[in-house]
């Protein structure tokens, strides 16, 4: 099994997207704000417990219940990332702050290996929040934090051909 590695430079891959129709998660190029200069991403599947005791066990027993899944990242971000360019669809006009603001649920894709044929990714669908751009002397460029709050499921699919 070979290992995942992004040491490239242009594997892993975060592309937002409107939201079609009905929910309809599919991609139209056009509509597509790819982020670039991501530092780092984390994928959190964090499936929550409810612990209880009873008098007849010298143990705790636990349950799951549902899932907080979240995506987050620190991207180095320019004009049109942060607040928009001209374009088509509301992710690319608006931006993230504008997204973000307006409360927009985006569609979003996170590929592990590149977008090749057969690479994995992850896509869903959420609320973009927690932008804190910050800049200073010592890192002169804006950085900001990004979390997407997904809203449901993540679903795994490979890039086809």
């Amino acid at each position: 099994m070979a290992v995942i590695n992004t040491s490239a430079g242009n594997e892993a891959v975060l592309k937002l997207y409107d939201i079609v129709g009905d929910g309809n998660t599919t991609i139209i190029d056009a509509n597509v704000l790819s982020i670039p200069f991501m530092q780092d991403v984390t994928v959190n599947n964090a499936t929550g417990t409810f612990r209880y005791k009873t008098l007849d066990s010298g143990s705790e027993s636990v349950v799951t219940t549902p899932a907080t899944n979240q995506l987050s990242l620190n991207a180095i971000v320019d004009d049109d990332v942060f607040f928009g360019a001209a374009g088509t669809g509301v992710v690319v006009t608006d931006g993230l702050f504008g997204t973000s603001g307006n409360k927009t649920e985006i569609g979003f894709r996170i590929y592990f290996d590149g977008t090749d044929s057969g690479s994995k990714y992850l896509e869903g669908t959420g609320f973009i929040s927690g932008l804190a751009p910050t800049v200073n002397p010592d890192a002169p460029l804006w950085v900001t934090p990004v979390t997407i709050e997904v809203n449901g499921d993540f679903t795994e699919a490979a890039v086809t051909p």
